[in-house]
């Protein structure tokens, strides 16, 4: 029979595990669950995913994932971080902070010199403002470079035109 004291250390030996995810994060409840292989064969399901306030993810099969168990007591666990060793994000240097999506590629990183580096990988950066799905403002107070056309309305910056009223004379408003 073990001591008092092999038991404790027993306890405190158990009461943090890695994991993999088996399945999609179940999203049904008010706090999402995952289903977990531990070390051994041990499989452990509905384990609470917690996440810090104001951060959401939805982690998916293969993940990995560090559990606590309260007490070392593996029937009490909640996971309480997560981590794809599959999708690196995006190399970063001493100091920066990554914002990241795993298979996109999209990135939000913020440097080390100050500035913020965005990555939509392969689709469009939207900007929306308040619950409606309606564009926002956006101000810049240095210089906008675009490699492209830029579009008010729907008047191009590099191909609209200017009726001439009088010439020699000014231009009138750019025509669409």
């Amino acid at each position: 029979m073990a001591s008092p004291l092999q038991r404790l250390g027993r306890r405190v030996m158990m009461a943090l595990g890695l994991a993999r995810q088996t399945s999609d994060t179940d999203e049904s409840k008010s706090t999402p669950t995952m289903q977990l292989a531990l070390a051994a064969g041990e499989m452990r399901s509905d384990v609470p995913l917690m996440q810090q306030y104001g951060f959401r993810s939805r982690p998916t099969s293969g993940c990995d994932a560090a559990v606590l168990f309260q007490g070392g007591d593996r029937t009490r666990g909640v996971v309480i971080a997560t981590g794809d060793q599959r999708h690196p994000p995006p190399s970063l240097q001493p100091g920066e902070v990554c914002l990241f999506h795993p298979t996109s590629g999209s990135s939000i990183i913020l440097k080390e010199d100050g500035s913020i580096s965005i990555n939509s990988g392969k689709n469009k950066i939207n900007v929306t403002c308040s619950s409606m799905d309606v564009s926002g403002d956006i101000t810049s107070t240095g210089t906008i470079t675009s490699q492209k056309d830029v579009v008010a309305g729907s008047i191009s910056l590099t191909d609209h035109t200017h009726p001439v009223t009088d010439a020699p004379g000014e231009t009138g408003a750019p025509e669409g």
